[in-house]
């Protein structure tokens, strides 16, 4: 990524290029921060311009959206730094007040003590005229300056030249201190200028964000914009249906209710997954007595059957025994206990999972004909910038349709960098004709496109139009097969009612009647 502040970094006014550097950082850090601190730099450092960048930062909307935008905050440092090279630059260009001052300075702190006399008498008058007693007192100088030429010896020219350093280093440090208040006085000029500038546009960009909201958060593209005439000229527009929307509550529910038209498709997608089964079983415990299941041949003595007990009663057969004994192949009772036990075994599996549910997006056609002039057109506008808002907070595309005799088309795909298009058809006037079967020929060419194929159609019209013809109409009908709803909203009294007759909603809204979008609000939450 580039260096937004490369150019001043390289070729500012202002000390060296790593000092140059280091202050742009922490002016653009300082913006992205909420803290208060300053920039952290010392006027010496900055060529007596610390101060002012501090007061210029030191604005609380400045901070605040700054702080939420790093373009933004790029573009302000930028104007700063832009503010430090002009005054810089005027400072450099203006004739210096006090370059005739420096000059006799200069000469007198290079004064020999052979022609101190000559150069004495105008530096003296000059200081007499120039400063105060309390600033410099050239009686005394001069006093200390008649001693050194009492004696002749080194000793008094060694003290010449102390008292000649004394009075130079004293002038020298009045004259820095009137150069720079001269100096900030320029800065402060700029300061000003910049600052109230700078201001106002921050505060009209801060009406700017409420207003546009969620058409964009790129606040550093609306400060190039508020640059120019852009903003003088359309900030009103967008400020008018604003306040449209906000002083009817009924009109931004009927907005509302329309951003509620069908949602796309349910799809699935299978899903494997790991599942894991657990399953009972019996283990046995064979030291355990606790069930008889059956007879078996071992060693065991203490489940000797009868039989085998009875071999040892016999001298002659015990040999049989200990044989059998040894070979464990005596005959005894086998017990079993059994003991229940869980047993986890784990497995793929398959299932069908809903993808997360997008909503559609918009065609919108909006009749922009001689006969909606007045409230229908107010309608229709305020409706739209509504239902656009909509769009871009939901992130759905938005396809706008504006008809009279013919079209014009508005592909609101992108619609955060679709803002001048927008204001465009805001600021449109309505005029000509009605023929609406061109706009519902884009928009059913449109419904066949990847973008739009499952969009749904709102017709705002007052509908004083000649029917669709049989073939718009099998295009309509193929359309409702493929899912697509058709809505109007019929701003009027006297709508053709075949044309109506093709949608699938029909809402009616009368500007003669102020209850009349209340009603039909009521209408669209009853559906």
């Amino acid at each position: 990524m580039s260096n937004p502040f490369s150019k001043f970094e390289n070729f500012g006014s202002i000390a060296d290029p790593a000092k140059r550097k280091e202050l742009a950082k922490a002016i653009y850090e300082q913006l992205q921060s909420k803290s208060e601190k300053g920039i952290g730099f010392a006027n010496s450092d900055t060529e007596n311009f610390a101060t002012a960048i501090d007061e210029i930062l030191n604005n609380k909307t400045l901070k605040e959206l700054c702080s939420q935008d790093k373009e933004l905050a790029e573009k302000v440092t930028q104007e700063v730094l832009d503010f430090i090279n002009k005054a810089k630059r005027e400072i450099n260009t203006s004739e210096n007040p006090f370059e005739t001052e420096r000059e006799l300075l200069s000469s007198f702190s290079e004064t020999e003590k052979k022609n101190f006399e000559e150069k004495w008498k105008p530096t003296s008058s000059f200081l007499n005229e120039n400063y105060n007693k309390s600033q410099i007192d050239s009686n005394f100088y001069n006093e200390e300056f008649k001693k050194t030429f009492q004696k002749t010896e080194r000793k008094e020219q060694r003290r010449f030249e102390s008292v000649k350093e004394h009075l130079t280093e004293k002038w020298d440090n009045l004259l820095f201190a009137k150069q720079t208040k001269w100096e900030l006085s320029i800065i402060d000029e700029w300061r000003k200028k910049i600052a109230e500038e700078l201001y106002k546009r921050i505060e009209e960009l801060k009406k700017l964000q409420q207003l546009l909201e969620p058409f964009t958060n790129e606040l550093g593209r609306l400060f190039d914009m508020s640059k120019g005439n852009w903003q003088r000229a359309n900030f009103d527009i967008l400020k008018r249906y604003a306040e449209f929307l906000k002083q009817d509550k009924a009109l931004q529910q009927l907005a509302e209710m329309l951003g509620k038209m069908r949602q796309a498709e349910k799809e699935f997608e299978e899903e494997i997954f790991s599942n894991t089964a657990i399953k009972p079983e019996w283990k046995a415990e064979y030291a355990s007595k606790a069930d008889l299941i059956g007879i078996k041949e071992s060693d065991d003595l203490s489940s000797l059957l009868p039989a085998e007990t009875a071999l040892l009663s016999d001298e002659t057969l015990q040999s049989v025994f200990i044989k059998k004994f040894a070979e464990k192949k005596l005959q005894t009772f086998e017990y079993q206990a059994k003991v229940l036990s869980f047993k986890e075994e784990e497995f793929q599996d398959k299932r069908q999972k809903e993808k997360e549910e997008a909503k559609g997006p918009f065609i919108i056609c909006v009749d922009t004909s001689g006969s909606m002039h007045g409230t229908p057109e107010t309608v229709a506008k305020t409706l739209c910038f509504a239902i656009l808002k909509i769009a871009i907070r939901e992130n759905r595309k938005c396809f706008l349709i504006s008809f009279s005799t013919g079209i014009e088309t508005l592909n609101l795909t992108d619609l955060k960098n679709s803002l001048d298009k927008i204001i465009s058809f805001l600021s449109m006037s309505f005029h000509g004709g009605t023929d609406a079967a061109p706009a519902m020929h884009e928009a059913l060419r449109q419904l066949e496109s990847n973008d739009y194929k499952k969009a749904d159609v709102l017709m705002i019209s007052d509908f004083v139009m000649p029917s669709f013809d049989k073939q718009t109409q099998a295009k309509i009908i193929s359309a409702k097969e493929n899912k697509t709803k058709f809505h109007s909203l019929v701003i009027g009294t006297s709508q053709n009612q075949n044309v109506i007759a093709d949608f699938d909603n029909n809402w009616f809204y009368n500007p003669d009647r102020q209850e009349s979008i209340l009603t039909l609000v009521k209408n669209l939450n009853d559906l």
